[in-house]
């Protein structure tokens, strides 16, 4: 009785929204229009989410999607309308991959013979700012605030080891790993690198720093000796940014605003617009022609559901990914799936369901193209392997081929804090995975059989999909982390690129010319709003997906942007009238 009136309460309450937010729209009802001269406004201060953000809270205060920043500069490089693009940068809030990515859409973007402008306070501030900067460079006018500063100041990796504080504590931490490379065992089971440790994270800083250094001095026309000189000296005060030529003017957020609009033209009416509110009108790229279905994996690979950003851990749920997989398949219309990966592993059984499923898409006719995001490692890399093509930024963090297992014992601990435990087994391995003792050797030759199988068919399974020797497929694993770039050579993956290099092999594989239109729809789909209440109203529906369909009507919205704006930041308070809830 009470589950049926809480979800009686909450149908009447996605009812009563709905109502209110169709109401707005029904009294604001016009074809929403661009102005003549657009510029668009991206800010990049804050991290970009990998695929759809939670719904329900992009209705509610909208977050920007690294997929939308790529949609709006592939949009907008093709619109008359638009004519160049205002970003505001800050820290280092996008993966080094996303980086490479966005520099590549800038570049195109400004290859339309359009202008782009970067702004910020400080890039990095009182932290660092080499990812920033690094995308920043990319414009063709990088402004900074007065008295800001320039953190283009290097890589650095502090890696935590608790070994110590676990002894004081008596917590005994049993984990094993295969092999040297695989690191994440050191965390806990050692109190500074190891010289394989050392060596990965040696070659991870160097390569990505070249990278760097290389990626600012190409795009500012410096020698890379130049861009090195700077990096050792920075943070840079203001002036001295200017003077070593990594910055070109120094205003306000103001004055680069200004500056935008009269290089747009500075037409009546002319006006910055933000990604999401201009996608919503002009429509996003890729609209027409034959379907590429656009599945992401996200997050920790786990079983069942993928966590929803926004509302905790995101996670990458094989039930989810799964059922998006088996959609694509049996549509019709799709001719091929771009799997995009940002994960840095988790469940095997979970992977290896993913993995399967991808298998089985190939088998059916539809081809698979997996495009990895800032990392694809362990079981991200392990559900790449399914895929006819894998591309990788240089920067991706990807590989880790090896696999770890273990527990901590908090035998020790409790015994000192008094507390004493009985046990009774029916079987050796009964309390394998109890935390309230060790492992005895029955239970670690149990998990060492466990990890051996893993990584021999982890093993065996890089050689088959990559057309590598058993001995080749070894060399590139031992739980190893790689850069892009790294494992390009290593035969790994396939294609340097991002998001653009996949659908361009997505056509290819489909059989479509190169250039051809097509149109990139995501799976999972989100359910019809009748199917939601219908859900909700019979217990099988989730209340926040319900309300999350509500964020459908942001194209119709897209001119109340302002208002909505305005009543974040409390300047039409006064206006609303009391809700009774706190805030």
């Amino acid at each position: 009785m009470l589950r049926f009136f809480v979800r009686l309460f909450a149908l009447i309450g996605f009812l009563v929204v709905a109502a209110v937010v169709t109401g707005v729209v029904l009294a604001v009802r016009h074809e929403p229009s661009l102005p003549d001269t657009v510029v668009l406004e991206l800010d990049l201060r804050d991290p970009l989410a990998e695929g759809s953000v939670d719904r329900l809270g992009s209705f509610l205060g909208h977050e920007t999607t690294f997929q939308e920043v790529l949609d709006a500069l592939e949009r907008g490089r093709s619109d008359p309308r638009v004519k160049g693009v205002l970003a505001r940068f800050g820290g280092d809030g996008a993966s080094f991959a996303q980086v490479q990515e966005l520099r590549a859409a800038v570049e195109r973007f400004r290859a339309s013979g359009r202008f782009a402008i970067a702004f910020a306070e400080s890039y990095g501030d009182t932290g660092a700012g080499n990812r920033s900067y690094l995308l920043a460079s990319a414009f063709d006018e990088v402004w900074m605030q007065p008295l800001g500063l320039l953190g283009l100041t290097g890589l650095s990796a502090q890696i935590p080891f608790a070994r110590g504080a676990l002894d004081k504590l008596d917590i005994q931490p049993q984990v094993f790993q295969r092999e040297e490379y695989k690191s994440l065992a050191d965390s806990v089971m050692r109190t500074d690198f190891t010289p394989a440790h050392r060596e990965m994270m040696e070659s991870l800083l160097g390569d990505l720093t070249n990278q760097i250094v290389d990626g600012v001095a190409v795009s500012r026309r410096l020698p890379p000796a130049a861009v090195k000189a700077a990096m050792d000296r920075a943070p840079l005060i203001d002036r001295e940014a200017v003077d070593a030529k990594l910055v070109d003017r120094l205003g306000y957020a103001d004055e680069a605003r200004e500056e935008a609009l009269r290089r747009a033209g500075a037409a009546p009416g002319a006006d910055t617009m933000e990604a999401a509110d201009y996608l919503g009108i002009a429509g996003p790229p890729n609209r027409s022609g034959p379907t590429i279905a656009l599945i992401h994996a996200t997050g920790t690979i786990t079983g069942g559901d993928s966590g929803k950003p926004g509302l905790g851990e995101v996670t990458a749920g094989s039930e989810t990914i799964v059922s998006a997989i088996e959609d694509a398949v049996d549509d019709p219309d799709v001719k091929a799936i771009l799997f995009r990966i940002d994960s840095g592993g988790g469940s095997v059984t979970a992977s290896e369901t993913i993995r399967r499923a991808l298998v089985k898409a190939r088998q059916s006719g539809k081809p698979v193209i997996a495009t990895m995001g800032g990392t694809a490692a362990s079981g991200g890399y392990w559900i790449a392997l399914a895929a006819d093509r894998i591309v990788a930024s240089p920067a991706t963090v990807t590989g880790s081929i090896g696999v770890v297992a273990g527990k901590m014992s908090v035998a020790g601990l409790s015994e000192r804090l008094g507390v004493h435990w009985g046990v009774l087994d029916t079987a050796p391995n009964a309390g394998l995975w109890s935390p309230l003792r060790p492992f005895g050797p029955a239970g670690e030759e149990r998990l060492n059989a466990i990890i051996d199988s893993s990584y021999s068919t982890f093993l065996a399974r890089v050689a088959e999909a990559r057309h590598l020797t058993p001995e080749q497929a070894r060399d590139a694993a031992k739980g190893r982390v790689w850069t892009g770039a790294q494992a390009k050579n290593l035969g790994l993956i396939d294609e340097l690129g991002g998001v653009a290099t996949a659908l361009t092999l997505a056509r290819q594989a489909a059989k479509l010319e190169p250039d051809s239109p097509v149109t990139v729809t995501g799976y999972p789909r989100p359910k019809p709003l009748i199917r939601e209440i219908l859900d909700l109203a019979s217990g099988k529906g989730d209340l926040v997906e319900a309300v999350a369909v509500l964020a459908g009507l942001r194209p119709a919205l897209a001119e109340l942007a302002p208002l909505v704006r305005a009543a974040r930041s409390g300047a039409v308070e006064a206006r609303m009238p009391p809700l009774g809830l706190e805030r």
